[in-house]
């Protein structure tokens, strides 16, 4: 029961991440122009933050932190950061238009400050989403199942999570309920992931 409670709370957290990802995508035009460099800049910010939050799992001593806390606190941070993007975005984008202006002659000094820029905006909420799956595993919990089994299982429902989150977000909810109202949904998401962590914590 353990288990299937864990493996539902990565799905949710798999869908929130997903459905906040559409919605910077859908934003970066905003405050990085509408073009492919724009939605690389995003797409390569979200993964280098998501393969950070592995690398730091697997360098820290998450052993000595209760992991469902710590993993609460970070679906708390991703709701909270996350919707605080959705948010800025089209702020940032108005306050650097002249700037942007000003260097559109220099193609690569602007390219590189849009790159500091996603990267730097980013950086930690997607840090924050790639610590939940490797946090959540450290439950001491799991040692009573089959190790492997269980990283299958949470794993597996963490990317099904990501899947649902995609089509839910750009086949329903932004329609339904434009990109703010979105953002609230995906931030409630990680927020009844935290709660049912605590829940077993």
């Amino acid at each position: 029961m353990r288990l299937a409670i864990l493996s539902f709370v990565l799905l949710l957290s798999g869908s929130s991440a997903l459905i906040f990802e559409t919605l910077w995508l859908r934003l970066s035009g905003l405050a990085f122009g509408n073009s492919v460099w724009s939605a690389a800049l995003i797409l390569s910010s979200f993964m280098a933050g998501l393969a950070l939050g592995t690398a730091i799992a697997a360098s820290a001593k998450l052993q000595r932190i209760r992991p469902l806390y710590l993993y609460a606190a970070l679906e708390v941070a991703v709701a909270l950061l996350g919707c605080t993007i959705v948010f800025g975005l089209p702020l940032i984008g108005e306050w650097m238009r002249p700037i942007f202006q000003a260097l559109w002659t220099h193609q690569v000094v602007l390219m590189g400050l849009r790159l500091v820029l996603s990267f730097a905006i980013l950086l930690v909420p997607t840090t924050a989403m790639g610590l939940t799956l490797p946090v959540m595993l450290e439950d001491p919990a799991l040692a009573r199942h089959d190790f492997g089994r269980a990283i299958g299982l949470l794993y597996g429902w963490n990317t099904l999570g990501a899947v649902i989150g995609a089509l839910l977000g750009e086949m329903f909810l932004v329609e339904a309920l434009g990109l703010w109202g979105t953002s609230l949904v995906a931030g409630s998401i990680n927020c009844v992931a935290a709660a049912l962590a605590l829940l077993l914590a």
